[in-house]
This record gives structure tokens, sequence and C-alpha cells, in this order.
């Protein structure tokens, strides 16, 4: 972990501040720590807002800053306060919907498998309120896609990402979800058989994860969720191989399913699922992230190297990708880096210019 001194050789002020917030929260930094920084340090406090808003941390913060009685500038407290208890309503309406859609599938002989979102907090954090959802995301049976869609349209679910049913086969074959928005608590829902797009390389899909679905209850809510090591392997296809480390949210992410799940998650089977679909490097300087930013260790292996240039991307003023669409050379760029090796850039190269050129529906 890196120390206080070496934090500010990489990062602002206000970037600091929030890693050792956020290190409260996982015991690897004393409230001491985080008082003397505050008092001593010149801190640009709509900066630090700024900052948790782009990367999706701004519930957290205020999670921890409250359990742990941090005094921060005083007409700051308010405007993270209100947006808690929007977060805490809106992850409410998202659960509640994740179960019925599990209900309702399953009546159809469809087992939908949840990852990221609210279930996800109750799971792994310890103040569900903390984490931050966008949408709810499902990894579905490719063969079920037209059921699903004839369900979302009977149910009055507004369209976002879907084909005509003539280029349902060419689409399904090329893409990754459909998406579609429940008005009612203003969400999206996306339905993925594939957790990655095809240029981004493969990946485990539906078949892998069925079987490791396991019971699951949280007060009034009882349904069926992964195991820890392949939520693990869920959530990490988006935060380390897809989006690759862009949020710190993501890094948060990572630490809290790790401190929790201390021995639920089977090492070796993640590293060498990483081996097999060749996502090692990406993997280990994700780990190394949160390690070198939280303090939480996946395993203690020696450590990975990663240049500084990795270092300063997950806590940007200004998300470092905001675009991750390979008509975009800085993601290009950026992914190559992060291939295994040599051979597996030139394969990622070749399924870019192949996508580039053929007709496709999503606007890349």
């Amino acid at each position: 972990m890196l120390s206080i001194h070496q934090l500010k050789a990489t990062y602002s002020n206000e970037q600091v501040v929030l890693i050792l917030i956020s290190r409260l929260y996982f015991n690897t930094c004393k409230k001491q720590e985080v008082e003397d920084f505050i008092s001593r340090q010149n801190i640009e406090w709509s900066l630090v807002y700024k900052i948790a808003r782009v990367h999706g941390i701004r519930s957290f913060i205020y999670s921890v800053v409250v359990k742990n009685n941090i005094a921060l500038k005083s007409d700051l407290m308010p405007v993270l306060k209100k947006h808690y208890n929007g977060v805490k309503f809106k992850n409410f309406g998202q659960l509640k919907t994740t179960a019925k859609l599990i209900a309702e599938f399953k009546s159809r002989n469809i087992d939908l498998i949840p990852y990221k979102g609210a279930l996800f907090a109750v799971a792994y954090y310890n103040d569900w309120a903390a984490r931050e959802n966008s949408d709810i995301d499902f990894l579905i049976d490719k063969k079920d896609i037209k059921v699903i869609e004839g369900y979302f349209v009977a149910n009055d679910y507004q369209p976002l990402i879907t084909v005509p049913g003539s280029y349902s086969g060419y689409y399904s074959k090329w893409f990754k979800d459909i998406v579609y928005r429940n008005k009612d608590i203003n969400t999206s829902v996306e339905m993925h058989w594939r957790l990655m797009e095809r240029f981004s390389g493969s990946y485990p899909v539906y078949d892998f994860f069925i079987p490791h679905l396991s019971p699951f209850k949280s007060g009034d809510f009882s349904l069926h969720k992964l195991t820890p090591t392949y939520d693990f392997l869920a959530v990490a296809s988006n935060h380390f191989m897809k989006d690759m480390y862009i949020k710190f949210k993501y890094m948060i992410d990572i630490a809290c399913i790790i401190s929790k799940e201390t021995a639920g998650l089977d090492t070796e089977k993640i590293f060498l699922c990483a081996k097999k679909f060749s996502f090692e490097k990406r993997l280990r300087t994700g780990l190394e992230l949160v390690d070198q930013l939280l303090g939480v260790k996946f395993n203690f292996d020696e450590p990975y190297k990663i240049p500084v240039e990795l270092l300063k991307v997950p806590l940007q003023a200004k998300l470092y990708l905001p675009r991750l669409y390979i008509n975009e050379p800085k993601f290009i760029k950026y992914t190559l880096r992060l291939q295994d090796n040599f051979i597996r850039q030139v394969k990622f190269l070749s399924r870019c210019l192949f996508y580039f050129f053929f007709a496709n529906l999503r606007g890349y």
C-alpha cells in the first residue's frame, strides 16, 4: 500500500483525501491520519465532490465519513447526505425489481444470473446504500432472448438497445446485450448473453456461471446469486477486463468482495480462468491497484509492477476513457498495453479492424 507521501507524488490533495477516507472503510488507515491530512493540507472541496461524482463514490464517502465522525467542510455534508438518501431509495427499488424479475423468469423456466448492482451492495458492502448503481445487470442464455424481450414489451418496458426480429440472429452473434428501461424506477435493465464485446476478447459465458448460483437471503429478499468466486469473475469482467480501472468505484467494489469473502474466494480458480481467457495482465494490474490504493490484498505473491501512468487512471477528475469504443484511438492504445503478450495485441487489433468495417447496429 502506498504511503501518504507516495500518494502525494502521484495525486492531488483532493484525490488523496478520497483515498484516505476510503481506506478507513477497510481499516487500512487510521482516523487520525485522515484528520491530520485534512487539517494540514489545502483542499478544494468542490473538486473533491466533483471527483467523487465522476467516479460514483459520493454515497460511499458519505457513509464512511458519518460512521467515523470525520469533519468535512460544512456545506459539503448536506449535499452528500441528500445524494446518499437518494441512492438508498433507488437501491431499494432496484433490489425489489431484481428479485421480481428473477421470480418472473423462473416461472418461465429461465434462470437469470444477477451481478453488480444493488444485490452486489447488499452482499458485500457493510452499508448497502453506500454503493451507487446506475442499472440492473443480468447474464442470460442466448436462447432465451426472444422470451425475455417478449416479457419486456408486454410489461411496457421502454426499449433502449434492441433490434428487429429479422436481425436477432446476427445481432446476438456479434454483440452482447439488449437493454430496456423500467420507467417505474427510472432504471435500465441490461440483459447480457456475453459479458464483454467480442472485440475485447473471449470470456466465460452463461453456461460457465449457471451451475454456481446459490440461495441468498437478506431481510425480506430471498433469491439466488452467484457464489463469491464466480461473482468476483463476473464483476471483474466489467471493472478490470472491459472498463480497465477507469473508475475508483471499481477498486472499492473489488476490495469489498475480497475483504468480505477472504476465505470464500478460490484464488487458484480465478487465476486459472485468467490464464485460459488471456486476461492475466488486466487482472493482476487491477488487483495491484486495489492493494496500492486501498491496502486490500487478494493474494501474497510478489508485487505486480505497474507504471505510474496506470496508477493515475482510477481517480482522474475526468474519466480517462469516457468512450470504450473501437473508433477511439485512446481506447485502442490503452487496451493494447494491457494485453498479455504481443500475439494478443495482434489479435485485438485484428478484431477491432474487423468490427470497424462490418455492418453493425450499435454506432461504433
